[in-house]
């Protein structure tokens, strides 16, 4: 699933230097998953206000490091 994250430049810093996002889930599903980010870009969403976008494929995988 491709999945975007739009930030300041710290902010998109903070995400992109993470390989694995660990997500929490609604109440009647697990209470973690993990995913792993892939063939991520940067771009820069506003110029004017200093803003990014960092998008990327993001895969579910097991904490055995397994995809799912």
């Amino acid at each position: 699933m491709k999945i975007c994250f739009h930030g300041t430049a710290d902010e998109i810093s903070l995400v992109a230097a993470r390989p694995l996002m660990v997500l929490l889930t609604a109440h009647d599903l697990p209470r973690m998953r993990v995913f792993e980010l892939y063939r991520s870009h940067i771009a820069k969403a506003h110029p004017d206000l200093e803003r990014y976008r960092l998008c990327a494929v993001m895969t579910e995988t097991t904490d055995e490091g397994r995809t799912v």
